[in-house]
């Protein structure tokens, strides 16, 4: 279907329809599985922030309605996802269905359920539009949740057996979840990993009567529905963010090399419609070389381009500096003043960007982009590549290459060239002035409801719980007495309620407090936005904010007890957003206290309302230690020279050596009483090194420590009632492993294995010394929930919503360890040893502790949850291979309102200091997008104008696009009304420390 022309005399699109039947359609991403990986339990709470891969709502996916039954989306609708790793596919479906039928096992495609289709060689035998080798249909069914259990039954191929799938579902008010895992093995496939394309549709099938099959059917690929390949969409396995270079659409022009000197230019040329250009700018990117036997530096005033008789310029040229400096340390410009390009000397597009002293860091020397906004018209197209007829080149006729070249096409007006420093009147940034507090009146209670006056607007949040025998209201008649206490302070309203169980039996007590916001536009769970248009619910997770928006306020609740914070969702509910406990459970004659705070504001703002829920809870602590992995053997395999490097260049101050560097005997890393007992010759050599070159201690040595998994064979029968239970009884292991004891899931009991735990922390503390520890996974591991019957928390049970009745009672991992947990934190404390953990403190217990915390970024949106405490993204080991890609991380962070650690500090350490060098301590006083105000700093990759709202004097360090402290973007002092600000101008890809004298 491709209509250009081979020839580069005339390439040519022939109208619109040439053109989009050319474009390769944009592969959907799904997103890489990060730690801690989704439990396969029918459970979707650990799916909730990854990306929709088809939202089956409404009538625009039903392909099929068979006896005309299809009742609108309460009849059938559904949302899908899917994740990836290493080892297979994970889907998940959360079916709204309000009959459930799945009546005969034999056919599980007759009733209820998700059919995937995989082709998985959509490039292969393109010419066999049918199933066949490469290509699949599973058929995931539910069960009935009775007597026929969930399966994966293989449809195409006939006559292959499905190995290693696993798959669970639960029953909803609505429908079912369903999760689902199949090993890329099973698939037939090998070698899957980023930027892995394959193609996919899902059916989610309903049939309301057991007499017919398959009444009607929604799907994710476009309609009119049929089975064949061409019509499956295509899917790329992307990193834990979602991204993969395989997303943004690209038009080949050429993909042949061509030859280029002073007597010989080279024309493509190309057609547009009006609509294709009123609609989307274009990106011009192409490859060129000056051709030479082996790489051989630059040369400058080389080629230039030609885009309907306009010759392209600097101001054109896109996401490139104009200057770049070679790894040698010579610097040369980009462009000439008559458009000429600077080529490098190669015999290949990639050969300068392998060479010891000719690579650029960061970038592909032989690639450029050009933008042509503004530059294309409707009709004909042309682009030239030509040589300008100097003296030198009409004398050596040097010969150049141009490669591959191609248009990247974007919505009108998104192409913005961040790597310019803008230009103009500037922004200022400073911390919010104090508001008067408070910023709310005339607090009235009414029975159960709390309403309040922001300025012009009342708010009110009403409350209302259940439990056996009663309905959703209050608690009157029933076994349980409740009395509130509403306190106003300054800052924030605190809710207070008592529950005493006057019962022997233990109770089911749920909870959900609606607020009424007058003209509330959003609603930010965590930080992330969720749509008001739809009733839905989702865990709150350690950021555990609930906040409504309107145009000029800000309204938020927050739990302010532990179960609460453990507990809570968010949900929807006609438009008004709640806070919610839907697991709560009260023991006989026990009482309890739940507590949540409102927090009205002012400013209708993320991150203003943040600001102020971080000083209410006394978040703004110092973050003193930037923390850097050491991995397996790193202490010994490295030279004491690299390993300084590696320290001084990022400024770490707590090396912190993992489990891995203590192995089995099959060389997998150790926990637990194999860990103790292991071979700790990594521990003692840093140990070692640190005392020897950093005698002052201002390095310090942490060690690895985790409390909810253990490798020890023998402890499975030591510590067996501590072994962690899943709801259907079975024991379970980290990941998806099926099966055997590797990694097994423990509960740190008192008098059972937290004496392993503290074993472990004595050792890392007084046999080798080390100056504290990482806690990784502090809150909890990959299970949430435990069904050990010889524990309960207290206060969590699964239940029955309808009549407030206990189905089960469990616990909570976080809930269960609490209090062991904090006696650690203390006992560290206590010895004057440093604490980094991995994760949020999740409850309002270890929030008072003021711990530093780190969050894996594998998905960098993860740094969101730690916004009510220490939000320090931990490198994302994902992506992260060299320098370059921590760096980008780095600036990822900022965007989020974090900061940031190294992760695998021997593949990533730059070979100059960088801005983490800078970037500690740090004494948050606000966290905003793009940069952080702290007491000692500011931290930036914006521009504009930064100071604190005073006088204070500064000195600023600046860092170019690689990461590396440059003085190409001068920061100036400038002073405004008696304040001082940095002037920081500086493009995308580069930030600035502004450090306070």
């Amino acid at each position: 279907m491709n209509k250009f022309n081979a020839t580069l005399a005339a390439l040519a699109f022939s109208g619109a329809a040439a053109l989009h039947a050319a474009l390769p359609a944009t592969p959907k991403p799904i997103s890489y599985d990060v730690d801690p990986p989704v439990v396969i339990d029918g459970k979707l709470a650990d799916w909730q922030n990854v990306p929709v891969l088809a939202d089956m709502s409404g009538t625009a996916s039903l392909a099929y309605n068979r006896t005309k039954s299809y009742d609108g989306d309460k009849d059938l609708s559904g949302i899908v996802k899917m994740l990836w790793q290493h080892s297979g596919l994970f889907i998940s479906a959360q079916v709204f269905d309000d009959k459930h039928v799945q009546a005969f096992p034999a056919k599980p495609w007759a009733g209820d359920h998700v059919d995937l289709r995989l082709d998985m060689t959509p490039d292969a035998a393109k010419d066999r539009e049918t199933f066949g080798d490469g290509q699949f249909q599973l058929i995931i069914s539910p069960g009935d949740f009775q007597n026929y259990k969930p399966e994966v039954r293989l449809v195409k191929p006939q006559g292959k057996t499905l190995k290693g799938c696993r798959v669970e579902a639960e029953k909803t008010a609505d429908g079912y979840n369903i999760e689902a895992f199949i090993p890329w093995e099973t698939l037939e496939v090998k070698g899957m990993t980023f930027d892995k394309v394959f193609a996919v549709d899902v059916l989610v099938s309903d049939s309301d009567d057991p007499k017919f099959s398959q009444q009607n059917y929604k799907i994710l690929g476009p309609l009119p529905f049929t089975n064949y390949r061409d019509r499956l969409v295509r899917v790329v396995l992307a990193d834990g963010s979602g991204n993969s270079k395989l997303c943004t659409p690209e038009k080949v022009l050429s993909d042949t090399e061509k030859s280029v000197n002073v007597e010989k230019p080279q024309i493509i040329t190309f057609e547009l419609t009006a609509d294709e250009v009123n609609k989307f700018d274009y990106l011009l990117n192409f490859q060129a070389r000056a051709v030479s036997a082996k790489p051989a530096g630059f040369g400058s005033n080389m080629l230039n381009v030609e885009v309907n008789g306009k010759m392209l310029q600097a101001e054109q040229l896109f996401g490139l500096p104009a200057t770049f400096t070679m790894r040698s340390g010579r610097s040369l410009g980009m462009i000439g003043p008559s458009g000429s390009l600077t080529l490098p000397w190669s015999n290949s597009f990639e050969g300068v960007d392998k060479h010891k002293d000719y690579a650029v860091p960061g970038r592909k020397s032989c690639d450029f982009a050009f933008s042509l906004a503004g530059l294309l018209k409707e009709g004909k197209n042309t682009i030239t590549f030509k040589v300008m007829p100097t003296a030198l080149h009409r004398k050596n006729k040097f010969p150049m290459a141009v490669g591959k070249v191609a248009l990247t096409i974007v919505p009108k007006g998104t192409l913005v060239d961040t790597t310019k420093p803008p230009t103009g009147k500037l922004d200022k940034f400073e911390p919010e002035t104090p508001a008067a507090l408070p910023v709310y009146s005339t607090v009235q209670q009414k029975g159960n409801a709390v309403a309040f006056k922001l300025n012009d607007v009342t708010v009110t949040v009403k409350s209302e719980f259940l439990t056996k025998g009663g309905k959703w209201g209050d608690l009157s008649n029933t076994a349980i007495k409740h009395t509130r206490k509403v306190e106003r302070t300054d800052a924030y309203i605190l809710v207070r309620d008592k529950f005493v169980n006057t019962s022997n039996e233990d109770l089911v007590l749920l909870q959900k407090h609606t607020m009424t916001l007058p003209g509330i536009k959003t609603l930010l769970v965590g930080g992330t936005e969720v749509s008001l248009k739809y009733n839905t619910e989702r865990a709150l997770g350690t950021n555990c904010t609930v906040l409504g928006l309107s145009d000029k306020y800000a309204v938020g609740m927050i739990p302010w007890c532990d179960a609460l914070s453990i507990h809570g969702t968010a949900a929807v509910n006609n438009g008004a957003p709640q806070l919610a406990d839907f697991q709560m459970a009260i023991g006989g004659n026990a009482e309890y206290t739940s507590e949540f705070i409102i927090v009205p504001w002012l400013n209708a703002d993320y991150y203003s309302w943040i600001n102020q829920a971080r000083r209410i809870i006394g978040s703004n602590y110092p973050i003193t230690l930037l923390s850097g992995f050491w991995n397996h053997n790193d202490a010994t395999k490295y030279s004491i020279k690299v390993q300084k490097k590696m320290i001084d260049n990022f400024g770490i101050n707590a090396v912190t050596q993992s489990n891995n560097c203590v192995p089995d005997a099959q060389g997998r890393p150790t926990r637990g009483t194999d860990l103790i007992q292991g071979d700790l010759t990594q521990y003692h050599a840093m140990r070692k090194l640190l005392d020897k070159h950093y005698p002052q201690g201002n390095v310090k040595q942490l060690i690895y420590f985790h409390c909810y998994l253990d490798t020890t064979v023998a402890n499975l029968t030591r510590y067996a009632n501590d072994r962690m239970v899943l709801a259907d009884g079975s024991h379970t292991v980290y990941s998806i492993s099926p099966g055997g004891n590797y990694l097994h899931c423990i509960l740190p009991t008192e008098g059972g294995w937290a004496e392993v735990g503290e074993e472990w922390i004595d050792m890392i503390i007084n046999k080798i010394g080390a100056d504290g520890i990482f806690w990784d996974e502090f809150v909890r591991s990959n299970v949430e929930y435990v069904y050990n019957k010889n524990m309960w928390d207290g206060v969590s049970a699964d239940v029955n919503r309808n009549n407030g009745t206990i189905k089960r009672k469990k616990s909570s991992v976080a809930l269960l360890s609490l209090e062991w947990r904090l006696k650690m934190v203390r006992k560290l404390r206590a010895a004057d040893k440093a604490l980094i953990i991995n994760g949020a403190p999740a409850t309002h217990t270890m929030r008072q502790e003021k711990l530093q915390s780190m969050f894996e970024t594998g998905s960098i949106s993860n740094v969101l949850l730690g916004h009510l405490g220490t939000p320090v993204a931990l490198g994302d080991h994902l992506t992260e291979r060299k320098f370059t890609d921590a760096w980008k991380v780095m600036l990822r962070a900022l965007d989020f309102g974090g900061l940031y650690c190294v992760y695998v500090t021997r593949k990533v350490y730059p070979e100059y200091p960088t801005m983490t060098k800078w970037m500690y301590p740090f004494t948050p006083i606000e966290l905003h997008k793009g940069y952080l105000i702290g007491q000692e700093r500011i931290i930036t990759k914006n521009s504009g104008l930064f100071g604190w709202g005073d006088n204070s004097d500064f000195e600023a360090v600046v860092f170019g696009p690689n990461g590396q402290v440059t003085d190409r973007y001068p920061v100036k002092k400038v002073v405004i009304d008696g304040k001082t600000y940095a002037e920081v101008r500086i493009p995308g890809l580069c930030a600035a420390v502004i450090i306070r004298k």
